[in-house]
């Protein structure tokens, strides 16, 4: 029922657990199955980084190159908000030649994710699992392909500051395109020429070419909102040379896109927290991302084992604990008192001061006597 609440919507979950199993439940109790798994989930990975932190042992070597990247996507919440859930991926990639083409291509294969909802400081220290477990410290070469965000590359520096840090290519030539668009307007054709030769430029040449070639439409850029865009995208390319450098990344035979992450936010999190209609509790994003993750990295059966395990535990630990006793005869009051357990209460017994303490006035009681003044003398 877990398993089918992870990859398919609640009532849908339901429906193939009576078509699969031949038993009845309810929507409700899908989902709160489901999230209490995926809870248990959450919190296995969180005390794995505790104590991976704590006895800091050696990672295995994945013994090929390894390809990271990190990026944002966003989840509707209940009453209109969004949630920014970041998602890690990690793969293997390597150059291989297409007899057809007669060119080489690089491949990503053996691509696994980790996707939290997490502020960046509690994304960077949890991610710690998935980086121990893919063998990133232990890679001989780890190549980061993101765009130029500035927590990524926080994110790059917490994890593998060795890392090879690469610009997504179609995030720098979005730059350019927006430049092209600025200055050509509705000239398509134009446009579209103009773009297709910044495009090869950028990637069989030195990076510095495609800027001087910004450079040079200065005085095309006539408006200030033209000269702006001109600029930034001057800008954002200049202070990023030697991330640019595709003409350099592609004799190494290093992967130039992150295709991956984005493919990374549909296949984990696309797919079955932003379908249409869905509205999620900030609490639920969490647990639901642990169980996708779990599903797309090919984990479950050990997964659900350790699932298993922790609530179990959890169980023992929340069950009092209960003194058998061997089986016997029905005890009663009588055989208790037989047994001396059970004694007759005592009669308690006034004693003088409490007789004296009576509040019944004595014999020789001013009132009695007539000396306790009265109301009228009072008066």
């Amino acid at each position: 029922m877990s398993r089918l609440g992870s990859k398919l919507p609640f009532r849908q979950a339901q429906e193939e657990v009576w078509y699969s199993h031949g038993v009845k439940v309810s929507e409700a109790t899908t989902r709160r199955t489901t999230y209490k798994s995926g809870q248990a989930a959450e919190t296995i990975v969180r005390l794995e980084v505790e104590r991976l932190e704590q006895e800091a042992p050696e990672c295995i070597s994945p013994g090929k190159p390894l390809i990271l990247s990190a990026d944002g996507t966003y989840v509707p919440l209940v009453g209109g908000e969004w949630r920014e859930v970041k998602c890690l991926v990690v793969g293997e990639f390597e150059r291989q030649y297409e007899e057809t083409s007669w060119q080489s291509e690089v491949k990503t294969e053996a691509i696994s994710y980790f996707a939290r909802s997490y502020a960046i400081r509690d994304f960077e220290r949890y991610a710690l699992a998935e980086r121990h477990r893919r063998g990133v410290e232990a890679a001989e070469t780890v190549v980061a392909v993101n765009d130029g965000a500035e927590w990524i590359q926080s994110f790059l520096d917490y994890h593998c500051p060795k890392a090879i840090r690469i610009i997504d290519f179609v995030h720098a030539l979005g730059y350019i395109a927006e430049v092209g668009r600025a200055i050509w307007g509705s000239d398509k054709t134009a446009f579209t020429n103009w773009l297709s030769h910044m495009a090869h430029q950028l990637k069989h040449r030195p990076p510095h070419h495609t800027v001087a070639d910004l450079r040079l439409l200065e005085p095309k850029a006539i408006t200030d909102e033209q000269a702006e865009t001109l600029h930034r995208a001057i800008r954002y390319l200049q202070t990023r040379l030697s991330m640019v450098d595709y003409a350099h990344f592609r004799r190494r035979g290093y992967p130039i896109g992150s295709g991956g992450v984005e493919s990374g936010h549909i296949v984990v999190v696309h797919s079955r927290l932003n379908q249409a209609g869905m509205h999620w509790a900030p609490d639920h994003i969490d647990p639901m991302l642990a169980m996708r993750t779990l599903i797309c990295n090919d984990l479950w059966a050990e997964g659900w084992q350790q699932i298993i395990a922790y609530q179990q535990q959890g169980r023992h630990r929340r069950r009092p604990t209960v003194t058998e006793q061997p089986a016997s005869q029905p005890i009663t009051f009588a055989a208790l008192e037989a047994a001396g357990v059970l004694s007759k209460p005592e009669v308690p017994v006034k004693s003088e001061s409490a007789k004296k303490n009576s509040r019944k006035p004595a014999k020789d009681h001013p009132w009695r006597r007539g000396i306790w003044p009265t109301k009228e003398s009072w008066r």
